[in-house]
């Protein structure tokens, strides 16, 4: 029998990506479900999601933001109820015409009218939460799920629900980022030379402008080291601004090779030939440095819903495969410090970082998920 599978989520990549990995599964070896994906309006989602030939649809929604003056706080909260009340009857006759054997929340607001909209209309719905620690929308909506589906194990007891229906499957990871060893290493593509240490620093899809400048003002430091080369992908709004930062920064004969991209599509290629990586700490991005097995330097981006980021790069620091720095103590002196910490005596705690082995890694996270979902 055919399976109706809707999948909401999005609006950044942390949401997306997982996403995306759990349709390429369902393509791949559930080729009779038939699925229709629910997204954001500005998010990353059509573009991806479009690629693979299913269904896309978009409703109103919008995020709380309970920040600023009173005034704007009352606009805010009038705001959400007007999108989410306008997106739910719109998730209605969505579900009501396609009838969803289950509904799957990836994360993001706009999951907060489709499942309401699927709730009330008896549907089943499954949560993914791609954190350490649970986000507002999927605690609130646990209660009501079939299957929650996490990537970290301790996870589990901040969901106050029955532990069952709890289960660890970890972060699904797209085919690609999944057989990085099967890719070769490209060096020439990305303008860096083989043999060189290294260190690709990127602040998730939008860019983090602290990250970028930090790394930008190890120019002076670095410019006369010929081992070591920086791969920056600073985002699409600071593209030109780095750009006129680094030409000015450059001056005479430099030996540093430094590359800046405003965005990369190809992560697993760029995981290939990444020694080092400094980056926030999204959850996606804790899955792929785990999956890659690439020691870290983490910088949590400090307004994250419930600290969410800190937690994900505690969970690494930890275990001994990331160093973990706090934004409000971000800067070009504790990267250099940390930097050294890692090449120092040959490069001997880089390579205890490399052999460093994380049991929540999941290579088979899209499978044990979709799995569920299929088989009744």
């Amino acid at each position: 029998m055919e399976k109706k599978i809707l999948i909401c989520g999005g609006g950044t990549g942390g949401h997306l990506y997982p996403a995306l990995a759990i349709v390429e599964y369902i393509k791949d070896f559930h080729p009779s479900c038939k699925l229709l994906f629910i997204g954001t309006k500005r998010g990353l989602e059509k573009e991806s999601i479009s690629k693979f030939g299913i269904d896309y649809r978009t409703v109103n929604s919008c995020g709380l933001v309970l920040k600023g003056s009173i005034f704007r706080k009352i606009f805010n909260t009038a705001k959400f109820f007007c999108y989410f009340a306008l997106g739910f009857f719109q998730s209605l006759k969505i579900v009501l015409t396609f009838k969803p054997d289950i509904i799957l929340g990836m994360g993001g607001y706009i999951c907060g009218p489709v499942l309401s909209a699927g709730i009330s209309m008896g549907r089943r719905i499954a949560l993914h939460e791609q954190n350490y620690i649970p986000g507002r929308l999927n605690s609130l909506f646990s209660r009501f799920a079939r299957y929650i589906f996490i990537s970290f194990r301790d996870s589990v007891r901040y969901f106050k629900v029955d532990k069952h229906k709890v289960i660890f499957t970890g972060n699904p990871l797209r085919k690609a980022v999944r057989e990085l060893e099967k890719i070769k290493p490209d060096f020439k593509k990305w303008g860096l030379e083989e043999g060189r240490f290294t260190i690709t620093a990127f602040g998730g899809s939008l860019g983090a402008e602290k990250i970028n400048n930090t790394v930008i003002d190890l120019y002076d430091d670095f410019k006369q080291n010929n081992r070591i080369q920086i791969l920056l992908i600073c985002g699409r709004r600071f593209y030109k601004r780095l750009m006129k930062k680094k030409i000015n920064a450059a001056g005479g004969k430099n030996k540093l090779i430094l590359k800046i991209f405003p965005y990369i599509k190809e992560m697993h290629e760029i995981y290939r030939v990444s020694d080092l990586i400094i980056s926030r700490a999204g959850a996606n991005t804790i899955s792929e440095i785990i999956e890659s097995n690439i020691p870290s330097i983490l910088v949590p981006y400090p307004d994250a819903v419930a600290n969410h980021q800190f937690y994900n790069a505690d969970f690494l620091a930890r275990r001994g495969k990331a160093f973990l720095i706090e934004d409000k103590n971000l800067n070009k002196k504790e990267i250099i410090k940390t930097i050294n910490l890692v090449l120092k005596d040959k490069g001997k705690r880089y390579k205890e970082m490399k052999k460093r082995k994380i049991k929540d890694s999941g290579t088979d996270s899209a499978g044990a998920i979709v799995s569920r979902l299929v088989e009744n």
